[in-house]
C-alpha cells in the first residue's frame, strides 16, 4: 500500500476480519493479502477519542445530576 505507516490508532481488516499491518520499506505500510478478491479496510480509531467520549458522558451526567441533587436537597429543607 502506498501510504505512510502509522501504527497508533490505525486498524486494518480483510473481509471484516482484523489483521495486523506492519512497516514495509521503512516508510510504507503493508500486510499479507491472500490471492483473490477481498475488501480491505483501514480505519483510524484512536483511543483518545474513546477516552474523550467517556469524559464527555461523565461531565454531562454531572451537569444533570448536581443541579437535580441541589434542587431536592433544598426542597427537603
Amino acid at each position: 500500500f502506498s501510504d505512510i505507516y502509522y501504527k497508533n490508532g490505525w486498524n486494518a481488516s480483510i473481509d471484516g476480519v482484523d489483521v495486523p499491518h506492519f512497516n514495509v520499506n521503512y516508510v510504507l505500510r503493508g500486510m499479507p493479502v491472500p490471492a483473490g478478491k477481498h475488501e480491505i479496510i483501514f480505519k483510524f480509531e484512536p483511543t483518545i477519542i474513546e477516552k474523550g467520549n467517556t469524559i464527555t458522558l461523565i461531565s454531562y451526567a454531572l451537569l444533570l445530576f448536581i443541579p437535580l441533587g441541589w434542587y431536592f436537597y433544598e426542597k427537603r429543607k
